[in-house]
């Protein structure tokens, strides 16, 4: 992503996206192989989805429990749950929200998927070369 389309997404949803997520953004760490782009779920780099998703979230919720103007969706694993942020306090945490699984926006300790960005796109990176040794 460009500086300027990330400014589009802050403009549209009205945030500030933290330097952490711009910084990855711009240096895509993600190569589709193959037809197999299963990571680029997992960090969407396309702004109108991320506008969307959010914008969606925020009106509608998340399987009835309320979506705080504070989580930011960063991608999903294309089964209804989302990876997000919690912008608020400069939290650099990854989390999950699961369909299946209780959505506390509170107690967000039981959401954490990774520490941080580079946890993350760790594990997203170990899970690509799984789907593929098992392809």
């Amino acid at each position: 992503m460009s500086p300027e389309q990330l400014a589009v997404i802050e403009n549209r949803l009205e945030i500030t996206l933290p330097d952490f997520y711009r910084a990855v953004m711009m240096n895509y760490p993600f190569k589709p192989v193959d037809e197999l782009d299963c990571v680029e779920d997992d960090l969407v780099k396309e702004v109108e989805w991320v506008v969307s998703s959010n914008q969606d979230l925020r009106t509608e919720g998340f399987f009835g429990a309320a979506w705080p103007h504070s989580f930011f969706a960063i991608g999903h694993d294309g089964f209804g749950n989302y990876y997000f942020l919690n912008l608020k306090n400069n939290d650099c945490v990854i989390y999950f929200a699961d369909h299946e699984e209780p959505f506390d926006s509170i107690n967000l300790e039981s959401l954490e998927f990774a520490s941080n960005m580079d946890e993350y796109i760790e594990i997203c990176i170990e899970c690509q070369q799984d789907v593929l040794k098992n392809a």
